[in-house]
């Protein structure tokens, strides 16, 4: 397996991987990767909470990976979580 260098910190270009297999994890779950001699990824996302519904597109998948490489942190190869905020309930604020 081949060095990749980083140009500036938190940066990671999916797009170079070389050969092989990578396993990248976060709180949805965990997504494998298989890279050809050829550079062509294979994206395997059976494990990743946004890919469980069976009804998902291609599109919506593309949209998944793109997502997952945003949020990657280059640095520990974790998937940081969704930045959707929470909605408060109002009881919520009573329970403190």
């Amino acid at each position: 397996m081949g060095y990749i260098k980083k140009e500036k910190q938190g940066e990671f270009d999916f797009e170079k991987l070389p050969e092989g297999i990578y396993f990248f994890s976060g709180k949805e779950g965990f997504v494998k990767v298989e890279v050809n001699k050829d550079g062509h990824q294979s994206w395997d996302l059976q494990n990743w909470f946004d890919s469980l519904d069976p009804d998902k597109d291609e599109a919506q998948h593309q949209k998944t990976i793109q997502d997952i490489k945003r949020r990657l942190n280059a640095d520990t190869g974790i998937i940081n979580p969704s930045e959707k905020q929470e909605k408060k309930k109002f009881l919520n604020l009573f329970s403190k």
